[in-house]
């Protein structure tokens, strides 16, 4: 490089070299030393041996730019996917390069640019991601004047659309035009010439008669981006429709198998000749809606007044994307007015099987189906899933509260047993304290039982099932029933009535047991003065049953229906009789869980008696 550029060299913003035929590296600016990931020049020479095997990603790509430079002396914009050279991460760059000569003619070296063009190429293939997504072709052209196109971008998708590929197009500009059917090239020349002249989007739909001579449909839609006097550019879409064309060929030759088919099904068909604007219909849509031809005309203005308001604006989107080509069919779901005033939900289909020369819909059948019962039963359904919802939040908000609620009654709790212990027995304080022990202790078994009853309801009980033997635990619970008195209550005797060799019962043992003795704590607790609780044991078909009777005052059915509701005491609290309102509700929960039942039946005065149900083992 002479020294009267070394300062435009190194100062050059895109990467600079010169290099021996043999791929050394004779010289690099900063900027290609940068994009090399080296930090100065002696760094990028020392590790380059041969830059062209140790650049490009592509196996070749160095052969084709050394036979440009031997075939023409220079290569211009060659774009390639290159490796940092230290780093080896990829990045596109565009090359320009020559080479110097001696004054025999032979190559001395090659100077050249280089220019990182990631960021461009990037860009570009994230258009071709986007337009890849579309079916069929995106392309933007420019028309000139005298009638010649110009196409700037054309996707890969018109390789399998028309069998060219996007560089033939670009490189000819009429390529496309060549493949219009000839029945159809006047048509679409004239419609292309008004859309230009008069600054429109072109929509319209024509065949083209392919390389190996098949034929296809296509929607072409294009918008003008920028008009003036010397040029007009356009952004446009092209869709293979042959699919559809044929279908509704097809659809043309047997309407009247199809309309006649479709009357089979007790669906309602219409028939609408867009260009008379006259509509007919069939019995079954009259039926439908109770109205006589007289009353709708044949006219289609008149069904579309008898359309609910708030659903009109949906239904006119729906028609007009089908009769753009937008949408295959036409699909709406929305309410006709009947006769007798009532709204009917009907799901409208229908389809565009004749157009005129310009691609516009001619005339159009489909049918009427009614969903009434279908779109009640879907606003049941929501409202069955708010009311879940709701459930749900309603349970998470009780055990989060329970939760919180543990913390701090634990140490009030704590607090006045120790004031207790060390107070005077028969003291005004002490009777306070054991005053504030009970409500804690009655508030803390109330924590429980919600966090229990919340878990239950969501799903999220915890269960150890294992066989277990039925007499001993129901000792147990006794047990823990005696050990625990209740204010207020009656002295009351266990009855028993347990045959020898029961089976086992599969159950978690801590919540079964939970479940007795808050079963048999109810029975005492309800029980006359000096009656007895009743305890049968007894199989019955694959189930072990529980039974507990009291001799209670009984329960009319009306309280019977209200048992199992959380927080139901019934008339416990006027007795003076101390509970939740949970433990039926949560025992019930807890059956359910172990695959069981728990019911209640009782009559006014005889007592009550509740069964439990459990599997055996």
């Amino acid at each position: 490089m002479h020294d009267d550029f070394s300062s435009f060299f190194d100062f050059l913003p895109i990467g600079a070299y010169r290099s021996h035929p043999d791929g050394t590296m004779l010289r690099a600016n900063p900027a290609l030393v940068r994009i090399n990931g080296y930090s100065t020049e002696a760094e990028l020479l020392h590790a380059v041996r041969d830059i062209g095997s140790e650049w490009y990603v592509q196996p070749g790509r160095r052969r084709e730019f050394m036979r440009l430079l031997a075939r023409d002396g220079q290569v211009q914009g060659f774009v390639s996917e290159i490796h940092r050279h230290r780093t080896r991460e990829r990045i596109w760059v565009r090359e320009h390069a020559h080479a110097l000569r001696d004054a025999e003619g032979r190559v001395r070296c090659y100077e050249g640019t280089v220019e990182d063009i990631s960021d461009l190429e990037h860009s570009r293939d994230q258009v071709d991601r986007i337009a890849d997504q579309v079916s069929g072709m995106v392309f933007r052209t420019v028309m000139q004047p005298d009638g010649t196109r110009i196409f700037s971008y054309v996707s890969r998708g018109v390789r399998e659309l028309l069998g060219l590929t996007p560089e033939q197009v670009m490189a000819d500009g009429n390529a496309i035009r060549r493949l219009w059917h000839p029945a159809d090239a006047a048509r679409v020349a004239a419609a292309s010439e008004a859309a230009r002249a008069s600054g429109r989007t072109l929509s319209i739909e024509h065949r083209v008669l392919l390389a190996d001579g098949s034929e296809k449909w296509l929607h072409v839609r294009s918008t003008p981006v920028h008009l003036t006097p010397q040029r007009s550019e356009y952004a446009g879409v092209v869709i293979d429709v042959t699919a559809r064309k044929r279908a509704e060929a097809r659809l043309l030759e047997s309407n009247e198998r199809w309309k006649l088919a479709l009357n089979s099904t007790g669906d309602g068909v219409w028939d609408w000749n867009l260009q008379t604007g006259e509509e007919t219909y069939s019995e079954q849509f009259l039926a439908m809606y109770g109205y006589t031809e007289a009353d709708l005309a044949h006219n289609p203005r008149v069904l579309d007044s008898l359309t609910h308001p708030d659903d009109v604006p949906a239904m006119l989107r729906d028609r007009e994307a089908h009769f753009s080509g937008r949408a295959p069919t036409y699909v709406n779901e929305h309410r006709v007015r009947c006769r007798d005033g009532q709204w009917k939900w009907v799901l409208s289909r229908g389809l565009v099987i004749e157009r005129d020369a310009e691609g516009r819909p001619a005339r159009m059948i489909g049918t009427h189906t009614d969903i009434t019962a279908r779109r009640q039963a879907d606003a049941l359904r929501m409202e069955r899933d708010r009311a879940e919802a709701a459930n749900q939040a309603k349970t998470q908000l009780l055990s989060r509260v329970s939760h919180e609620l543990r913390t701090p009654l634990n140490a009030v709790l704590g607090f006045a047993q120790l004031l207790q212990r060390d107070l005077p027995p028969g003291s005004t304080a002490t009777e306070w304290t054991g005053h504030i022990l009970q409500a804690g202790r009655h508030l803390l078994d109330l924590v429980d039982e919600v966090l229990d009853l919340s878990a239950a309801q969501s799903g999220q009980l915890q269960l150890s099932l294992s066989d277990l033997s039925a007499e001993p635990l129901l000792e147990e619970a006794w047990s823990m029933v005696q050990a625990a008195p209740l204010t207020g209550r009656p002295p009351c005797s266990l009855v028993r009535d347990i045959p020898p060799a029961l089976p086992p019962v599969r159950a978690d043992r801590r919540r079964l047991l939970q479940v007795l003795v808050n079963l048999l704590s109810n029975a005492v607790k309800y029980n006359r003065p000096g009656g007895a609780v009743h305890v049968t044991l007894r199989a019955d078909g694959p189930a072990i049953v529980f039974e507990v009777r009291d001799e209670g005052q009984g329960l009319t059915p009306e309280q019977i229906a209200r048992l199992f509701s959380p927080f139901e005491r019934l008339d416990a609290a006027r007795r003076g009789i101390e509970g939740t309102g949970l433990g039926l509700s949560l025992s019930q929960q807890l059956a359910q869980a172990m695959g069981g039942t728990l019911s209640a039946h009782s009559a006014p005065g005889e007592g009550a008696t509740f069964s439990l149900r459990l599997p055996w083992a």
